[in-house]
């Protein structure tokens, strides 16, 4: 389902400066969100949302515990863990050389995907993805990237239904076994 507008920049565009999209994978038990408006240079960061606790990311990533939460009902009823307050931070640091351009740097640190934890050591995550296909190329042996071909399709497949969902005016839905948008 899509919803939005060219509200804000009357310019002639066909883009809508305010989109906002929901997206259900009832197979998986997960409904997306998505929100986006060009009329506001505010970051509003991002959100993933969980039973026991939710995570914001921007240019730091911030977990903070669910006052319903199963995992954490003990603690926050001994007061060892407060809902309001985070219960994991994390700020990139910039001690590291960022081999693209720092404007990449605060992209990705805004998102909240500048480093991963690979065998308990921070990597930079600006060439994982490069980096693996790469890799997959070399060793030439039917290796696959993490995120493939299938992958890609599914997430390109994801865009576009949005825009066809808004475009359109009404809800579109995936035929698995036809490979279409209905």
């Amino acid at each position: 389902m899509a919803t939005g507008g060219i509200y804000f920049f009357k310019d002639g565009r066909t883009v809508p400066d305010v989109l906002n999209m929901a997206f259900e994978y009832p197979d998986r038990d997960l409904t997306l969100l998505y929100s986006a408006t060009l009329a506001s240079e505010k970051d509003r960061g991002k959100a993933i949302m969980g039973h026991d606790a939710y995570m914001e990311l921007s240019d730091t990533l911030v977990v903070y515990a669910d006052p319903q939460s199963d995992k954490y009902r003990e603690r926050i009823q001994q007061g060892l863990v407060e809902p309001g307050k985070p219960i994991f931070t994390y700020v990139p640091g910039s001690e590291g050389v960022d081999a693209v351009t720092s404007a990449t740097e605060k992209y990705f640190a805004s998102r909240g995907l500048l480093y991963t934890y690979r065998g308990g050591k921070p990597v930079d995550t600006t060439h994982l993805h490069l980096k693996e296909w790469l890799n997959c190329i070399r060793l030439n042996n039917g290796t696959q990237p993490s995120c493939n071909i299938d992958m890609a399709f599914q997430e390109a497949i994801t865009a576009h239904m949005g825009t066809v969902a808004y475009h359109e005016g009404r809800r579109v839905h995936w035929d698995k076994a036809k490979e279409e948008i209905v």
